[in-house]
């Protein structure tokens, strides 16, 4: 269970009608248990529960706003607006390492279709460092880019309703739940105007 908090916005941009930020964050992360599976197969044998106490620290995240009248498609649709921002999370974490030169577990997500610190839909990456390492911020930087090849990923997986090749994650705390593959289309290509 992963909880964030904005700090403090360094930087923000709007980009087509969508405001962009980076930003000091203060993410706190949880365990709460684990899955025992069987080896080579998603069979689980058991949970166990744990009582952990929460890590905390303080770092950089890049976040995003929602195009307008992409949560209308995707209600008219009848998609799963929340799995679809998670799905949005994930793919944009596996791919921004290709621009940041990183490794897929330096950095982290939240995404909610609600933050109380916004009042808004929000994606989150950040460095999973604390104080940051430049990750988050080279996806500011590269903010766009990182939208295409992520669409560009979603798209062109030849599953039907998400793989860990497209918006799996194997380090997600909510076990990749929810995740809705078609509405995180409908989200990317309203981040770059594309018309669905």
């Amino acid at each position: 269970m992963t909880d964030l908090k904005v700090l403090h916005r360094i930087r923000e941009k709007d980009l087509y009608g969508v405001r962009v930020c980076l930003g000091i964050v203060d993410v706190s992360n949880q365990v709460v248990g684990f899955k025992k599976k069987k080896h080579y197969s998603d069979e689980v044998l058991g949970e166990e529960l744990l009582d952990l106490p929460p890590q905390r620290f303080v770092t950089q995240a890049v976040w995003f706003d929602l195009a307008d009248g992409a949560v209308e498609k995707i209600e008219k649709g009848k998609l799963d607006f929340h799995g679809g921002l998670h799905a949005v999370e994930h793919a944009a974490i596996a791919i921004l390492p290709l621009f940041a030169m990183c490794d897929r577990n330096d950095i982290g997500g939240v995404s909610t279709p609600f933050h109380l610190d916004t009042g808004r839909a929000q994606v989150f990456i950040y460095d999973g460092y604390p104080g940051g390492i430049g990750i988050a911020e080279k996806g500011y930087e590269i903010i766009e880019g990182l939208w295409a090849a992520t669409l560009k990923l979603i798209e062109e997986c030849p599953c039907r309703d998400g793989c860990p090749a497209c918006i799996q994650s194997p380090k997600c705390g909510n076990n990749n739940e929810p995740l809705d593959k078609k509405a995180a289309v409908i989200l990317l290509r309203g981040l770059l105007r594309i018309e669905t």
